[in-house]
């Protein structure tokens, strides 16, 4: 979807390993990163551009290899787990449901219809004040720079998937755990339940 909107606009195409060493957010700043000229277009033209894409295309997608069965075997281990996404609520809600997973699931938390100014970490600590869980006991498990920064917001621990947003450099160079796949951090959770 990314590379239709830099094709459009004559900038050139971005692969997998660029867009990880280069995704950042604000996502503003990503794009002009990659070339678009927010002085000649209005940036919203672009970003409205992904997220009809990204809706229109979502149901070809899969989710993470390992991802639903460490979502079931957290279940059954008795392990609150929430989602926590800059997804629109009611979008995010579909997309849960799509992937047939909300049954697993104590807290699926997007972005609300609010103004500008609430986003990840307002939501973060909306979430945290309505559940019933230490900070110490604790963890957002995410695949970009955003998720380290938001779980330093959140006072709570980090670990860092590799195979999403940001490649293993960058995750590494925050300090936090960092994993090269879901089921990698599966293993590591087991290890600390023993």
């Amino acid at each position: 979807m990314l590379n239709i909107s830099l094709k459009n606009r004559g900038l050139p195409l971005i692969s997998k390993e660029d867009y990880k060493k280069k995704f950042l957010f604000p996502i503003k700043t990503f794009y002009e990163s990659i070339g678009f000229d927010f002085s000649s277009e209005d940036f919203e033209i672009a970003n409205e551009e992904f997220h009809v894409g990204f809706e229109s295309n979502f149901k070809k997608l899969a989710l993470q290899p390992y991802a639903v069965e460490t979502i079931s075997l957290f279940k059954k281990l008795g392990i609150t787990q929430s989602i926590l996404s800059a997804t629109i609520q009611h979008k995010l809600n579909d997309q849960v449901e799509f992937f047939g997973i909300s049954h697993l699931l104590d807290n699926i938390v997007g972005i609300s219809n609010t103004p500008s100014g609430y986003g990840k970490e307002f939501e973060g600590k909306e979430l945290i004040n309505s559940v019933n869980i230490l900070l110490e006991d604790t963890i957002i498990i995410g695949d970009s720079m955003l998720d380290f920064d938001v779980s330093k917001a959140l006072g709570i621990s980090c670990a860092l998937v590799s195979n999403g947003h940001n490649n293993i450099e960058r995750l590494q160079a925050t300090g936090s755990m960092t994993f090269s796949n879901i089921q990698e951090f599966a293993n590591w959770i087991l290890d600390q339940t023993k």
